[in-house]
């Protein structure tokens, strides 16, 4: 019987598609840690409100309320940027994702041509153990009646 004519496709295929997976898992990491970087950020930026509130029902000099408000604005520009990389990181891992589905979907119709042509098989060797077997008992058949004449 001829062997499956996409074997080597559907090998690669599903190599591809392992591989993307791996990028998949990679890139959702990446947009985890994005968000964690962001939570970390903002339990910062909330724990120096809360020590500036403090601060501030006790008293505080001009310049260090300055340098408070230059730490807040830096702190607000570093979420902004934490903020960006996390949509960035999602995009990427939709994107990748995108791709992997595509490839799998390649290979699940590839699975699916090789189940069609090895049912294709089973049923031309069942054929071929019919006639087989169809051939046997005529034989038999046939020198049984000539035993008998």
């Amino acid at each position: 019987m001829k062997p499956f004519a996409l074997a080597r496709v559907l090998q690669l295929a599903t190599g591809r598609s392992e591989t993307q997976a791996r990028t998949v898992k990679l890139a959702h990491g990446i947009w985890l840690r994005a968000r964690g970087r962001l939570v970390q950020l903002t339990a910062l930026r909330d724990a120096h409100i809360g020590q500036l509130a403090v601060e501030l029902r006790d008293g505080i000099a001009a310049a260090q309320l300055q340098e408070k408000n230059r730490l807040q604005i830096a702190q607000l520009a570093e979420m902004q940027a934490a903020q960006a990389a996390i949509d960035a990181a999602y995009r990427d891992w939709q994107a990748q994702l995108a791709e992997w589905i595509k490839l799998d979907q390649r290979v699940k119709a590839l699975r699916l041509l090789e189940q069609r042509h090895l049912a294709q098989i089973a049923v031309q060797q069942r054929r071929i153990e019919q006639r087989q077997h169809d051939e046997l008992v005529e034989l038999a058949h046939h020198r049984e009646s000539r035993h008998l004449s």
